[in-house]
């Protein structure tokens, strides 16, 4: 039966994959496809063992992904120049490919930059503007390095708020598996981003000695690697939220505005090769916010997949979420495209 099943998922991501290659090499009016990535780690990096692994390629993974977009025939071109010459009417590839990286993670510049400088391929990198210039991280990647630390009481009071969503996994100890962390990250996701948070503080509070294992680097770019990305026009900075808040958790006006208009208020005091596009945390999406983004910016990128004729509007552009787990060869990629054009 095992083998059974091992076959028509062969024969299922091989028909993907053909469709994928068909559709992209067929393509006749302008097309764009997106393509989104988080993390760059190498296959040896520590940091794997406290990140969710929807979250990461490897750089010769992201190397590999030009190179083959390139064999399609697929033209490189940044976001905002795409959107601008579709708008003005100007002649456009029959298909071209952007690269974007969601929040603003260092190795994006250590693993990711180098591979687009050696390609000279120009990406777009959506920042998080709080979390420029900090030593924070994330609260999925803070609550994945509490529960793969050993020695963590899970019944510590400071965890208390924790215990509804760890399941039957609050009778075992720390630490726990990656992917029984990450179904608890998911889970958490049923509060609001500012909840969590001060849950954590207070927590990390009382628990820092087992957590930290002394100083850490940077995991947010910082702003001197902004200014070399920038250098050679070949990465650009869009708008990720302030505080990476999913919009659909903000119960105020004022909320909203903080995380969209601050957001974009901090690109243009950042003096840096900032363009009005906005991305959507998580892919939420409220009317407000909607309304909001449309008021003060060029574009919006969401988490729909699927790729971006001329006629699409330049407010509900999809894309391609790729990690190593999807994506590591021609045909997973292929397959991983063309599951979302069928």
């Amino acid at each position: 039966m095992a083998t059974i099943r091992s076959l028509l998922k062969f024969w299922a991501l091989s028909a993907f994959a053909v469709f994928g290659w068909l559709r992209l090499k067929l393509a006749r009016s302008p097309t764009l496809i997106i393509l989104t990535y988080h993390r760059v780690l190498p296959d040896n990096s520590g940091e794997r063992e406290q990140e969710q692994p929807g979250m990461i390629i490897s750089p010769g993974n992201l190397q590999r992904h030009i190179k083959f977009a390139r064999s399609l025939g697929a033209v490189p071109v940044h976001l905002d120049e795409w959107l601008r010459k579709k708008d003005t009417g100007e002649t456009l590839p029959a298909l071209s490919v952007a690269f974007t990286f969601d929040d603003g993670w260092r190795d994006n510049y250590l693993y990711g930059y180098p591979v687009l400088r050696q390609e000279q391929v120009p990406a777009t990198i959506f920042l998080v503007t709080g979390m420029v210039d900090t030593g924070d991280t994330f609260w999925p990647e803070t609550v994945i390095r509490l529960l793969r630390t050993p020695g963590i009481n899970l019944n510590d009071q400071s965890l208390e708020w924790l215990q509804p969503y760890l399941g039957d996994l609050g009778n075992y100890s720390t630490p726990l598996s990656l992917l029984e962390a990450d179904e608890i990250v998911n889970r958490l996701k049923d509060l609001d981003d500012a909840t969590i948070i001060q849950h954590l503080k207070e927590a990390t509070s009382r628990l820092t000695a087992e957590i930290n294992g002394g100083d850490q680097a940077p995991v947010i770019l910082q702003s001197q690697d902004l200014k070399e990305m920038s250098g050679e026009n070949l990465v650009k900075y869009g708008a990720h939220t302030r505080n990476h808040f999913r919009l659909n958790r903000l119960n105020s006006r004022e909320a909203l505005e903080e995380q969209i208009t601050g957001c974009l208020s901090d690109l243009e005091a950042m003096n840096l090769n900032s363009v009005p596009i906005f991305c959507y945390p998580n892919g939420d999406i409220t009317d407000g916010g909607e309304q909001l983004v449309a008021n003060h910016y060029q574009a919006a990128c969401t988490t729909k997949t699927g790729w971006n004729r001329a006629s699409r509007s330049n407010f509900d552009l999809h894309r391609f979420n790729l990690h190593d787990g999807n994506s590591s060869t021609p045909r997973t990629l292929l397959a991983t495209i063309g599951r979302s054009l069928a």
